[in-house]
Formats: structure tokens, sequence, C-alpha cells
């Protein structure tokens, strides 16, 4: 009693728009919270047999000016970095460079050696960058997994003889053979590091990460997400999900948020007719319509976000693009539950929806962090479907049918060419006591043509001793049936509210 009290003056104190807002936030929320979260933490380790390994040199300037508390500042972001990785699959090699390479170690799996390979890394002199990259592909080019470079620098190279361009151009050639063996350069730079330049050297502004001295560690996240790889849902940790696992993941991901706004909706969708909120029918399709619906979405936008996530506009319209799949989707469902909102007209609100959900998505996650953000973003999403969907029904209604249940409330129908019924079943838009003597169909109202059909069923006929059962109606006409006073309104009236 005190629940349909709630629901009472919610539905009387908000109009559609801002319930089926409310609706799909709640519900994405609390499938983010409860179901996202937790699928999210448990698949977050991709399998082992699952997992391409990696091979990665780490390649550090230890020239006279990386000196003293900069080059072991470095140091520790370097070994932290290592120590983030799986050691099970990944394996690494050390150098530093100087006036010459030193090698800390050659390829290895071994965290202790690593750690002291990168400790004890020192030397002087100047940058010669060309014969560091060489020596970094000479000890990758036998590696048969993913091979990458990372490189730290607080410099420019250093050129030789009297031509002050040597040691860029020979830099950049020693990148282009890297490139041409396959294998990916990435730059973390600090102090008079050219950044202009390693962007030539990578190919690839997006993957030149500058820090200053006390924020080298970030760099290093920054570029590990570059090497291993971002999620459309997550932003903080990179990972290295094999393509069918990313998809599978991120999918399930958004299929649970789907499935919590779609039933939502539903849910708001009945709250607002005064029907019984869910039904086993409503449920089943609401669970494998939103699954479907979210998992579909979800792989398509991390199909398109991934190979484009190391590029920061490309990859923000790349998010925007997966959200939006997936709003379209879960509008176009709403379709079979809301009546008369005919089909393109609830995949355009869900297109709609989806877009502005994604850039609120976007800005509470980068705000809050992935997390927090993840959630907070999940409610906006679901409140721009809602709102979205129900805006889009409203405005483009040609007939609808108010449903006055008493002096302050009433309830707003389109009406087309899907029949609304009238009854005393739990499956009629607009319920009818059974105790007052209507059949569980008592009449069906609809648009046939440009008229207005009110059709009685037979039973009424019987119960009722009625002469005619096909009643055409006109705007503003009104029929009183028990409790429930029902009023047609057509175009030219169109209510505001």
């Amino acid at each position: 009693m005190i629940v349909e009290q709630i629901l009472t003056q919610i539905r009387q104190r908000l109009n559609k728009p801002a319930l089926f807002g409310l609706y799909g936030a709640m519900g994405c929320l609390i499938a983010a919270l409860f179901f996202g979260e937790v699928f999210l933490v448990l698949t977050k380790e991709t399998p082992s047999f699952l997992r391409p390994s990696q091979a990665i040199a780490l390649l550090i300037d230890c020239s006279g000016s990386m000196n003293g508390a900069k080059l072991q500042e470095v140091k520790n972001a370097a070994i932290q970095f290592v120590q983030r990785q799986n050691l099970t699959n990944d394996k690494f090699t050390v150098l530093g460079f100087g006036n010459e390479v030193h090698l800390g170690t050659p390829l290895t799996s071994d965290s202790y050696i690593l750690e002291n390979a990168i400790a004890n890394l020192s030397d002087g002199g100047g940058t010669f960058m060309d014969i560091a990259i060489n020596a970094a592909v000479e000890q990758l080019q036998f590696a048969e997994e993913n091979r990458h470079i990372l490189l730290f620098t607080d410099g420019a190279p250093s050129s030789t003889g009297f031509n002050p361009f040597s040691g860029a151009n020979k830099t950049l050639t020693a990148g282009q053979n890297a490139k041409n063996s396959n294998i990916n350069l990435v730059a973390v730079a600090t102090g008079d590091a050219d950044i202009n330049f390693l962007a030539q050297l990578t190919e690839n502004p997006d993957l030149v990460f500058f820090a200053s001295a006390g924020d080298f560690d970030r760099a290093f996240r920054d570029a590990e997400e570059a090497i291993y790889g971002k999620q459309l849902v997550e932003s903080e940790d990179g990972y290295n999900y094999p393509l069918l696992y990313s998809l599978l993941r991120i999918g399930i991901w958004t299929g649970l948020l789907a499935i919590g706004a779609s039933l939502a909706l539903i849910l708001g969708q009945n709250h607002y007719l005064r029907r019984r909120l869910l039904s086993f029918n409503e449920g089943s399709l609401g669970l494998l319509g939103g699954l479907g619906a979210g998992v579909a979405a979800g792989a398509i936008g991390q199909l398109i976000y991934a190979p484009i996530a190391s590029f920061s506009l490309l990859a923000v319209v790349g998010r925007v693009g997966g959200w939006a799949i997936l709003g379209t989707l879960v509008g176009g469902g709403m379709s079979f539950f809301v009546p008369n909102l005919k089909f393109k007209r609830a995949l355009l609100a869900g297109l709609l929806g989806g877009m502005g959900g994604s850039m609120g998505f976007l800005l509470a996650a980068n705000a809050l962090g992935d997390t927090i953000g993840r959630l907070l973003g999940a409610a906006i999403l679901g409140a721009f479907l809602g709102v979205a969907i129900a805006l889009i029904e409203q405005l483009s209604r040609e007939a609808w049918l108010v449903v006055h249940w008493n002096l302050s409330e009433q309830t707003k129908i389109s009406l087309g060419d899907k029949p609304i019924l009238l009854g005393s079943s739990q499956d009629a838009h607009v319920y009818l006591r059974k105790d007052k003597g209507f059949p569980p169909i008592t009449a069906k109202i609809f648009k046939e043509k440009e008229k207005i059909i009110m059709q009685f069923d037979d039973k009424m006929r019987d119960l009722k001793s009625m002469k005619k059962l096909r009643h055409e109606l006109n705007d503003g006409d009104r029929r009183k049936l028990g409790d429930v006073l029902l009023e047609v309104k057509t175009l030219t009236h169109r209510s505001t509210n």
C-alpha cells in the first residue's frame, strides 16, 4: 500500500519525459552498480590462454642531463611499469643510452633481473638516440610476441661531425627501421625533448607523452595504455585484451546496461499507464531484447573504438558512436512497449538519447575516474534515453487518448494503428475494474486512416444489450466507463504538457 502511494505521488508530480528520465537513470545505475561493475572486475584479467604476449624494450635516456634525481625518478617509474604487467606472458629488455648503449638485460620475464637491470642503469654523455633504437630493434628482432619500444628521453638526438641535423636524420632512419620490422614506437618526453621531432619518430603525436619532473609515473601509465590498448568503458588502466575477448567483455557489460534501461523503461511505461509494473512476457522480452541490443552495440562500439583509441579526437567520436548505437537499439526496442510509438521514431529517440548520454558519460568518467564516472555516466545515459523516447513520442502524436483517472490525475496515450485495449485484463492499456462488471477486453480504440474508432467487444453487447459496437470519435469526444473518463484529442488541440 505504501509503495503504491509513493508511485502515485511520483506519477502525479512528474510528466512523462521526467518520469521516463527517472526510470531510465535508475535502471542503468542499478544495472551498472550491481552487475556491470562486478562483471568488469571479474573479467579484468584476460585468461592467459587468450592474451597475446608482448615484447617490450625499455629504452631509457641516461645522458648527462639525466643525472641525479631525474634519472632516479624515471627508474622508479620504469620499475613500477614492469611490476604492473603480466610477466607470465610478457618479456622485457632494458637498455640505457648516452654516448653508448648499455644493455641492462636481454628479453626476460624475470622480475628480479628486470628491476635490477633498471636500477643499475648509468651512463652520461650525449643523447645518441639512433644507435639506441637500432640496439633495441636488435634485441626484439627474433621475438615472436607483439613488439614495442618504449623510449624515455629528456633531450634531442646528438649529432656527429659538422652536420647539426645528422643526429635527427639518423634517428628518424632508425625509427623507420623499427617500423619496417613491425615494432611499435612509443615515447615519453621530459625536459628539453623535442615533442614535434618525437611525433615524427613515432609517426603519431598521440604516441608521445610529455611529463615534468615528479609526474613520470603518470606518463608511463599513459604510454602503457598506448601499448596495451584502451577499452570503450575503461580509461585508467591499459589491458592488452584480444579482440574477441574485448568485444565479448564490453558487449556483455553494455548488454547488462541495456537490460537495466529496457526493463526500467518498461516499468516506467506501465507505471505511467497505471498497469501492473511488469508481466512475465514483458520481462522476458526486455531481458532478451536488452541483452541482444547491448551486446551488439557494445561489440560494434568497441570494434570501432579499438583501432582509433590512441587518437584523442577520434577516440571520443568512437565512444560517442558506440553509445549512440546502444541508444538506437534500446530506443527501437521500446516501440514494442509504448503504444503507437513508430519504430523509426523510436530509433531516432534512442540515437539522440545515446549521443547526449554518451557525452555526459565521458565527462563524468574523465572528471571522476573510471568506476564513479561509469556509474554516474550510466545514470546520465539512462536519463537521456528515457527523456528522448518520451519526448519523441509526445512530439510525434497526431491523435491521443486522455485518460482521466480522477480530478487530479490523467494519462495520455498515443493513438494509431495499434489498438489501445480497455478492460479488466492485466494486458489492457487502460484498466477497468472487474468488480464493476467490465470484461477482460471491453473495447479497443484505434485509428483507421483519418478516423478514430472505438470498437466494443462482443461481450459488452451481451452484458449491456448494446446495439452498436463500432463508434467513430472526433476531437473532444468523451466516454465514461466506470470511474474512468476517456477523452479524444487530435493534432489541432495538441497540449504542451
